[in-house]
């Protein structure tokens, strides 16, 4: 239980250890089981302990919807564009959109006629470093859009 008394203090003391004005400061004294704690003049106590949460949530949510937007955008980017994964021969060529959705696989004859079980190896690798490719440019993208509007980066991307 808190208890609160107003106490009359002195003028200040100047550093060469003069009196300054001498009119009477009322300070109020919160004291509680764990001890005390002073309230300077015109300050109320029970005050709110976070400042002004209300002008930081405002600039939270703002900060959202910016983000939210550029987020739009970056995703439009990525499914208009095309990136390219060949296997390790280069005989196969696969390309997706940013979205990882296939938009078309190039297989030539000569990975044709190395046999059903390498071909479907060599497509697998060929969509294997397609979707690394879009993977990296999506991160590298968010990366950016990041930096662009001060958010602090994640060590992980």
């Amino acid at each position: 239980m808190n208890r609160v008394v107003l106490r009359r203090s002195a003028g200040c003391s100047t550093s060469q250890g003069r009196r300054t004005s001498g009119f009477a400061r009322w300070v109020r004294v919160e004291a509680s089981r764990r001890g005390s704690h002073v309230v300077r003049a015109g300050q109320e106590g029970g005050g709110n302990p976070f400042g002004n949460m209300g002008n930081f949530m405002k600039q939270l949510k703002q900060a959202q919807e910016v983000m939210q937007v550029e987020a739009v955008k970056v995703q439009k980017e990525m499914q208009e564009a095309e990136f390219e994964g060949f296997s390790s021969d280069e005989t196969v060529r696969v390309v997706l959109s940013g979205n990882q959705e296939a938009k078309g696989c190039d297989i030539t004859q000569a990975a044709y006629s190395q046999g059903a079980d390498a071909l479907g190896g060599l497509i697998t690798e060929a969509y294997k470093d397609a979707h690394e490719k879009s993977v990296t440019a999506m991160k590298d993208r968010m990366k950016n859009l990041a930096s662009s509007l001060g958010l602090p980066q994640n060590p992980n991307m």
